[in-house]
C-alpha cells in the first residue's frame, strides 16, 4: 500500500501588483503595505541604497515624519529645551520658564525717606542661584532684571528687616519704566526691642512685559537694614531672597 503524506503549509496572504507588496491585504497602497502588527527585533534604518544600510539613528532619538511624499527622519522631540528650569508648554511647544532666584549676599542698609515717591533699589542681591536667561544684573547698590516674554510671573520675596518700631516698611517689584510698584507688601513694624527683626514676605503672581526694566526695591520712613542671614546659637542660614518664575 502506498502512503501519501500531505504537508499543509500556512502562508500569510501576499499580494504583489504593480511593484507593490501587500501582507494580509489584496490591495496594497504603498510599496510595502502591512495589514497587521509589525515586529522589529533589531535596528531600523532610514535611507540608504544598494551599498549602504542607511541611518539607524542615535540613542534617544525619535522617528519624525517628513510630511507627504517625504522620507521620515530621526530627530529629537520638537522643542525639547536644554536650559535649566521648569518646563512648560506654550503654543504647543515645550519651553523652559524664565526663572530668577537670588539671595542677599550681605546686609543691605537703606536710608529713611519720609514722603518719598521712589522706592530704594536693594543692593547686595548678588548671590545668584538661577538666572536661566541671563536677564539679571546686580551690585552692592542696585539690581535690575528683564523678562523675555510678556506673561504672568510668580513672585516671591522674603526679607528680614530691622528698623524703627511703628513704621511701615514696604518691599516689592518696581517697574523702572513707569516708576510704580508692580507688586508689593507692607506691614506695621512692631519688634519687641530696638534691635528686633521682622520678616516680610510677598507671594503673588503678576503680569510683566518684555522691553521693560524691573527691580527689587524697598522703602521706609526710617532707616532700615535688610539682613542676609538669620543666626542663632544653633547656626545661621540665608533668609532674604527674591525670585520670579514665568507661569504662562
Amino acid at each position: 500500500m502506498r502512503k501519501k503524506i500531505i504537508f499543509l503549509l500556512n502562508f500569510a496572504l501576499f499580494s504583489i501588483c504593480s511593484g507593490q507588496m501587500g501582507i494580509n491585504t489584496v490591495s496594497p497602497q504603498k510599496t510595502l503595505h502591512v495589514h497587521g502588527g509589525l515586529q522589529i527585533t533589531n535596528e531600523l534604518n532610514l535611507g540608504g541604497n544598494g551599498t549602504s544600510a542607511g541611518n539607524s539613528g542615535n540613542v534617544g532619538q525619535i522617528l519624525k515624519s517628513g510630511g507627504p511624499g517625504q522620507p521620515a527622519i530621526w530627530g529629537t522631540l520638537a522643542g525639547t529645551p536644554n536650559a535649566t528650569g521648569t518646563v512648560m508648554i506654550v503654543d504647543g511647544h515645550y519651553v523652559v520658564a524664565q526663572e530668577i532666584t537670588v539671595n542677599l549676599s550681605s546686609d543691605f542698609a537703606g536710608p529713611g525717606n519720609p514722603g518719598a515717591t521712589l522706592a530704594i533699589n536693594i543692593g547686595n542681591l548678588t548671590e545668584e542661584l538661577i538666572d536661566n536667561e541671563s536677564q539679571y544684573s546686580a551690585n552692592n547698590t542696585s539690581n535690575l532684571f528683564r523678562v523675555t516674554n510678556d506673561g504672568v510671573y510668580k513672585v516671591m520675596m522674603n526679607m528680614q528687616i530691622q528698623t524703627t518700631n511703628n513704621t511701615q516698611p514696604v518691599i516689592g517689584i518696581w517697574d523702572n519704566s513707569t516708576n510704580l510698584w508692580v507688586a508689593r507688601v507692607n506691614d506695621l513694624f512692631t519688634a519687641p526691642t530696638n534691635t528686633g527683626l521682622q520678616t516680610y514676605t510677598l507671594l503673588t503672581a503678576v503680569e510683566m512685559f518684555s522691553g521693560r526694566d524691573y527691580s527689587f526695591r524697598a522703602a521706609n520712613t526710617s532707616g532700615f537694614t535688610i539682613k542676609a542671614l538669620s543666626s542663632g546659637a544653633t547656626g545661621a542660614g540665608p533668609v532674604s531672597e527674591v525670585s520670579i518664575r514665568r507661569l504662562k
